[in-house]
């Protein structure tokens, strides 16, 4: 029984060290769900020359910045995709809600498959914001190491 609880707090030290760096884009992604995160770029005179350019809200770069320095990207998400049957927000947001503490590493998934995806497709972050994907996650992750650890700040 020891062992069980010496691994549980190893493993919420572990996930909380890489996580608080995240947490405090909650107020940030609370007030950005449903709203619009992006703008295009399409050149000082708007001419049909240039290439529309996405352009993001610092807040979001930030998030996908400090996203990809927690350790946490997992190139391998789409196994847990699969496993699970997520295809659709609806589906993730339905996933995360139902999460147990066996379930952080799939809900640290969906947050990698929007970070890695927005690399080569622009409207992932976009729909990461919106659809509430990356603020669902982290409200779960933050709930379900509370129970465990304590009421974190």
């Amino acid at each position: 029984m020891d062992t069980q609880k010496a691994y549980r707090n190893s493993v919420i030290a572990d996930y909380l060290g890489k996580l608080d760096p995240l947490f405090k884009y909650i107020p940030y992604l609370k007030s950005k769900e449903g709203a619009q995160t992006r703008s295009l770029y399409t050149g000082d005179n708007n001419s049909l020359k240039s290439i529309a350019v996405p352009v993001y809200d610092s807040n979001v770069l930030a998030f996908v910045k400090d996203a990809q320095k927690t350790g946490l990207m997992n190139r391998n998400y789409i196994y847990a995709y699969r496993k699970v049957g997520m295809n659709t927000p609806d589906n993730e947001r339905l996933f995360i809600s139902g999460a147990t503490f066996e379930d952080l590493s799939a809900i640290t998934d969906i947050i990698t498959r929007y970070v890695l995806e927005g690399m080569s497709r622009s409207t992932m972050w976009q729909i990461a914001v919106e659809e509430g994907v990356w603020l669902h996650a982290l409200l779960k992750l933050k709930e379900l190491l509370e129970i465990h650890e304590g009421p974190l700040a």
